[in-house]
């Protein structure tokens, strides 16, 4: 599979993955806003995980670099459910910075970057750990 085929593959998969953690819990967990109500803050959770999924879709391209064998599509979709749950905790971790006095839009730019950076890591990951020939290639 191609290096583009891998990456559509990771970001939809993300997408597919946090839009269904997203739905559970609106829907199942009452966790919205309620002067909204839950089909609003659905969607706008659902706008939050475009743009990361952009951030994702870049990050991930170019951590694939080095990935010279072919891979089968379950595995970067596999990686990508595991992705969410990282940028869960990353989301999480980063509502904290807000005790620590910084505002909202660095609080933002932080978890982009951290989603960006992230998400390189789970392609570096994903070619080192796919098969032994990806363990030995020579970065392009």
């Amino acid at each position: 599979m191609s290096r583009s085929k891998t990456t559509t593959i990771f970001a939809l998969g993300f997408v597919t993955w946090a839009a269904g953690a997203m739905a559970i819990a609106v829907y199942g967990f009452d966790q919205y806003e309620p002067a909204w109500g839950r089909g609003p803050s659905y969607q706008l959770g659902l706008w939050i995980i475009m743009v990361a999924a952009i951030l994702v879709a870049i990050g991930f391209s170019l951590g694939t670099k080095p990935i010279a064998v072919p891979l089968p599509w379950w595995k970067p979709f596999a990686c990508s459910g595991a992705f969410t749950l990282v940028f869960g905790a990353l989301t999480y971790l980063t509502s904290y910075l807000g005790r620590l006095g910084l505002e909202q839009d660095l609080r933002l730019l932080f978890l982009g970057l951290l989603t960006f950076v992230s998400s390189f890591g789970a392609a570096k990951l994903l070619a080192r750990h796919s098969s032994s020939v990806n363990k030995t290639c020579s970065p392009a």
